[in-house]
């Protein structure tokens, strides 16, 4: 987007991931609560870190959607593990916190331009 202002994508990721948090949070039946969880814990940080990137090549940003959001969750989960602090719901909200950071670093860059 031209003209310094932040992008709809920007501010629809970041709010899917508080949004998407909450709702696997509360809970809802299992397959909708499947798709949420997938959603908040893969897709989402992996789509607003690889958007850090610019990269114009669809396959090669789909790819790193997959690979940016599993590493990141492996490398929370193993964390919280580590410091024996693991939860799903902690890390739910981990993920949603790093979707809303990517989100805002997005936002920054995209301002700047």
């Amino acid at each position: 987007m031209s003209g310094g202002g932040v992008s709809r994508l920007t501010v629809a990721l970041g709010l899917a991931a508080v949004a998407l948090s909450v709702v696997t949070l509360v809970g809802l039946p299992t397959p909708l609560q499947t798709v949420a969880a997938i959603a908040v814990l893969i897709l989402l940080p992996g789509q607003a870190l690889a958007r850090l990137m610019q990269v114009t090549d669809l396959a090669l940003g789909v790819l790193l959607v997959l690979a940016l959001g599993l590493a990141t969750l492996t490398a929370v989960s193993t964390a919280m593990f580590y410091l024996a602090v693991w939860s799903w719901q902690a890390c739910v909200v981990t993920m949603g916190v790093i979707t809303i950071l990517a989100c805002m670093a997005r936002a920054r860059q995209e301002a700047a331009s």
